[in-house]
């Protein structure tokens, strides 16, 4: 009677498979570049990851105050002045039909494919937030009478949650504009600057809302550095290429015997053409590598970066950063249907993803592979003997020992200078935050702090770097340094660790007793 095969105990295979449907992905799409940074991360100096005066695409769009949107407005009627009236409708609607033709891809490159924008499309967001007793969601009874309102504003597909889509793309629209006539008039202003005295345009910008200031503009840029604040590189790149041929971007002069249409005679120059003849004097990558130049040591360009925190990680990169050598997990067997098994069974799969705690396991790491296990702090390193030289021409990861070079000095360290102001803290916790999601196998910031990290324990510690030289502190206190480095790497994972062989180096001499150096 009944046993385990009964009907009221069968299962409905079919129907629990069409509870998953097909187009349920756990693979994320390549396109995603744009993140929220982890909670556990972001817990320990938010508002290093919030913008405080510019609002750049969905994520935080929410919070940007009127007078910010009214100043982007501006912005975009100014930038469409630079263009001749008869083209800046058809030019408009080009870049309104780019936009709306890869929607879906911009959407993409968010982690968050429901899009923060598009969460309160009736105004009721108080009213939903009222009806919730906290952020687990749980119901309370409905003082209000907003059931309805949810129940509208709560569509399980993000593109139904918004009624009117030109939120999103006038969203991007706005956006792009307004980083245009940005960076266009910071190359203006910064150009004028470096003119001789009469012949400067001392009229130009003087009043403008961002250029004027100084410090306006070091916390705009500070702005768009920012994770969560970006709109994607490629977008950028695709609107300006529409609009660029119409508009005098320097001050180039024309060419001879120019065959271009009138409406455009005045954007041919003497750079090299993108086309055959009319060409933007300037690129969007270019004007891009401009406007970020504080951190471009290196005087070059990408390309195709992800997005303005992709650029600036990439300004603090070596030409041709080396990755820390990695065991191939590449097998020669090949899995045939119904004959051959797996080529890693799940017991080693697990085995492998606890490895880290495995203290038995029969094939460690190599060394340099490695993350850093142990470093002694620079106190002691000095101690010991060891130097630290600054090296202000060299790129920020590239430290080096006698080890790895033999034109140093044996106990000698050479790294490249440091300097520590208001907005380290904030442009190292996006890079390492870019990193920990999306360059987790190449996490060279995160891999550079840590070292630092290591070596600045206390007060001491900083304070002698400080005193090599090898750190400028804008800050105020050594123990200000201090602690800004120890908070950096809270929340980081570090996989791996280019640093690590030159850590055990330095700790071979450290414990080494002929380097002992009592009298430092």
């Amino acid at each position: 009677m009944g046993g385990s095969g009964s009907a009221s105990t069968s299962i409905d295979i079919e129907g629990l498979l069409k509870e998953v449907p097909d187009s349920m992905q756990t693979t994320l799409p390549e396109e995603m570049c744009i993140y929220h940074v982890p909670v556990d991360i972001r817990q320990v100096n938010k508002d290093a990851y919030t913008p405080q005066v510019i609002c750049i695409g969905p994520i935080h769009q929410k919070n940007e105050n009127q007078v910010i949107k009214e100043l982007k407005r501006r912005y975009f009627k100014q930038f469409f002045n630079r263009l001749p009236a008869e083209k800046q409708k058809p030019v408009l609607e080009e870049l309104v039909k780019t936009i709306t033709g890869c929607v879906d891809k911009i959407r993409n490159c968010y982690e968050d494919a429901a899009l923060e924008l598009c969460k309160d499309p009736k105004g009721c967001e108080v009213k939903i937030r009222n009806c919730y007793e906290d952020a687990a969601f749980e119901p309370r009874e409905d003082p209000k009478g907003c059931e309805v309102e949810i129940l509208d504003c709560s569509e399980d597909d993000s593109s139904k949650r918004c009624e009117d889509q030109k939120v999103f793309w006038k969203m991007i629209l706005w956006d792009a504009v307004f980083i245009f006539e940005l960076f266009l008039k910071d190359r203006e202003f910064m150009e004028d600057k470096d003119k001789p005295q009469g012949k400067k345009d001392t009229e130009k910008y003087k009043n403008d809302y961002i250029i004027a200031k100084p410090w306006l503009r070091l916390a705009v840029q500070r702005d768009l550095i920012l994770l969560e604040n970006q709109l994607p590189f490629w977008i950028l790149d695709d609107l300006y290429g529409i609009v660029s041929k119409y508009i005098i971007t320097c001050s180039c002069p024309p060419k001879a015997g120019c065959s271009c249409p009138p409406e455009t005679d005045k954007t041919c120059c003497s750079c090299v053409p993108k086309t055959d003849c009319c060409c933007p004097c300037i690129t969007f990558p270019v004007l891009a590598c401009k406007f970020f130049e504080t951190y471009n040591k290196k005087q070059t360009c990408l390309q195709k970066p992800l997005h303005f925190t992709d650029l600036v990680r990439y300004f603090l990169l070596p030409v041709n950063p080396s990755p820390p050598e990695t065991d191939k997990t590449c097998c020669s067997c090949v899995p045939k249907p119904d004959s051959c098994c797996p080529c890693i069974t799940f017991p080693v799969r697990t085995r492998k993803f606890f490895e880290m705690h495995n203290k038995k396991q029969t094939s460690p790491p190599k060394p340099h592979d490695s993350p850093i296990k142990l470093l002694h702090s620079t106190t002691r390193l000095h101690q010991a003997g060891i130097k630290f030289e600054p090296k202000p021409d060299e790129h920020l990861i590239n430290i080096r020992s006698w080890t790895q070079d033999d034109s140093i000095k044996k106990g000698e360290l050479h790294v490249p200078i440091l300097v520590i102001d208001d907005h380290t803290d904030c442009i190292f916790r996006n890079l390492m935050a870019l990193e920990q999601c999306h360059y987790p196998y190449e996490a060279v910031i995160c891999e550079y702090v840590i070292f630092l990290d290591c070596l600045v324990d206390t007060k001491e510690d900083a304070d002698l770097l400080i005193k090599s030289k090898v750190i400028v502190n804008m800050l105020g206190e050594s123990n200000d340094v201090a602690k800004l480095i120890n908070k950096l790497c809270q929340g980081i994972v570090e996989v791996s660790s280019r640093y690590n062989r030159l850590a055990e180096d330095l700790n071979k001499y450290y414990d080494n007793p002929y380097n002992k150096n009592p009298g430092s």
